[in-house]
């Protein structure tokens, strides 16, 4: 029969090797989108920056414990079939930066349903859900250090479940509001609807790439003893932190599609609500006119060069924005 850091290394180590490989190759991804932003969008408000900046430090320092300690098990420690069997802080780490990565992403969604629908109830189920997701991760982190030993790990079903099931809620409850939400908001215009199929599409798809790895890892988790779910385990997180990058970045790109090549976009805070500072529902006119493109602040915006303006057709659309870029 084989010792128990001899099974360990089979069931465990050898899964989360091949999961801390696409650990790494999606923060290599996240090092590129956060350079695009940063880059692209330079007069964003000043905390979305630092909210970014945070995710990537979190990012960072996920990879790195995740290779130090695969390094640690793997190569310090070969042959060591005592070290094999037991579980360090760096191994823990993973499970709490994981839940808190996936909450800090989740919470920015909540904010931006807030901010869109106004609906109470779709957002305290996002943040309930999230917030219970973040803390039972943090759970399975502080379990693990009080019973280190691997093969004891299925005592940690009654912490473990929970934070994955509540993730998995959490992010189905948010591609679905965010659907409806933009669904409902469609126009009759061709062009400004195609770009909400198209944010509509974005939503579903990352909802469902995160969800559909969380739904995964459960059933992994609870059907296979190969110790396939850790590949899951160490993957997800990126695609959290990726989900929301994109988001940012794509920003530009719809509302291009919504100008159109020849077309500027005018986004702007109505004037009332900036001076009064009033609390009203986040209102943008986007007006759609034809002449040269501008890029003056983080969206393109208007700038007329003195000549005589020949009359523009303009169409207008007013919609709720959670105003991302502009102070």
């Amino acid at each position: 029969m084989a010792s128990p850091g001899a099974q360990a290394a089979r069931v465990l180590h050898g899964p989360s090797l091949v999961g801390i490989f696409l650990n790494v190759m999606l923060y290599g991804v996240m090092i590129a989108q956060t350079h695009t932003y940063y880059t692209t969008f330079p007069k964003d408000r000043v905390r979305i920056k630092v909210y970014v900046a945070v995710l990537l430090l979190a990012d960072t320092l996920n990879s790195a414990f995740n290779i130090a300690w695969i390094y640690n098990i793997l190569i310090n420690n070969f042959g060591n079939l005592d070290a094999l069997a037991r579980a360090d802080w760096l191994f823990e780490s993973e499970e709490a930066m994981a839940g808190l990565t996936a909450m800090l992403v989740q919470l920015f969604y909540a904010w931006r349903l807030r901010v869109l629908t106004r609906n109470a109830w779709v957002v305290g189920l996002v943040v309930a859900s999230s917030c219970v997701s973040g803390l039972c991760a943090v759970g399975t982190a502080v379990a693990i250090s009080m019973r280190p030993e691997i093969a004891g790990f299925k005592s940690l079903d009654v912490i473990a479940l929970p934070w994955l099931i509540s993730c998995t809620v959490c992010d189905v409850t948010i591609a679905i509001a965010l659907t409806v939400y933009l669904n409902a908001h469609k126009t009759g215009m061709q062009r400004t609807d195609n770009v909400l199929n198209k944010l509509i599409r974005s939503t579903v798809q990352i909802g469902l790439l995160t969800a559909s790895f969380t739904i995964a890892h459960i059933v992994a988790y609870l059907t296979s003893h190969t110790g396939i779910h850790m590949i899951f385990n160490y993957a997800v997180v990126k695609l959290y932190t990726n989900s929301v990058m994109s988001s940012l970045n794509a920003r530009r790109e719809h509302l291009n599609s919504l100008a159109g090549e020849s077309s500027l976009i005018d986004i702007r805070t109505p004037t009332f609500a900036r001076s009064t500072g009033r609390s009203l529902r986040p209102e943008v006119a986007i007006t759609v006119e034809t002449h040269e493109l501008a890029d003056d602040a983080s969206f393109p915006q208007a700038k007329h060069d003195g000549a005589a303006k020949a009359s523009a057709s303009e169409s207008t659309l007013d919609f709720r924005h959670d105003e991302l870029t502009h102070e």
